[in-house]
């Protein structure tokens, strides 16, 4: 049971963020509002938290097929709750001004998802006895990549309107 808990832990905290960075990273190229952000992070939480959730159910039931225990049920719930409140948590600052200036300038969607990717990969290192770098690096490298990627693809679209 922990361990399936901790998968669903693991996967859904990294998805979250780079998912949710990604998504906000090329929302931002263009001219949006505020209640277009707020309408497609929570759509994202819920359609993503489901889909991951429901599909590391059918991938956990497909590894191991004489296995009937509730493993695959507890990985499927706790996956779709932490990856719909890490998705959710990137709108934190909605909360406090309505000025869209810390999505667009990256600012907070940077160092929230820095933060929490440090979270997630130092209690990853301490449950293995792992070096932290050997997981933060590649994955502020991946984090990184798909800012890259969806800005580069949000810009170009933006261009062609």
């Amino acid at each position: 049971m922990i361990d399936a808990l901790r998968q669903g832990f693991v996967f859904g905290t990294n998805s979250g963020v780079l998912t949710t960075t990604g998504v906000i990273s090329g929302l931002v190229q263009t001219n949006i509002s505020k209640l277009f952000l707020i309408v497609s992070i929570i759509s994202l939480a819920i359609s993503d938290s489901i889909s991951e959730g429901y599909g590391m159910y059918l991938s956990k039931k497909a590894q191991n097929i004489s296995d009937q225990s509730n493993g695959p049920l507890y990985a499927l719930i706790s996956l779709m709750i932490i990856k719909f409140f890490v998705v959710i948590s990137f709108l934190i600052p909605l909360l406090f001004t309505k000025d869209l200036k810390v999505f667009k300038n990256m600012t907070w969607v940077l160092g929230w998802g820095v933060f929490l990717l440090f979270i997630l990969d130092y209690q990853l290192c301490v449950m293995r006895n792992e070096s932290f770098l050997y997981y933060f690096i590649p994955h502020i490298g991946v984090l990184l990549f798909v800012i890259f990627l969806t800005k580069y693809f949000g810009n170009l679209i933006n261009k062609l309107k």
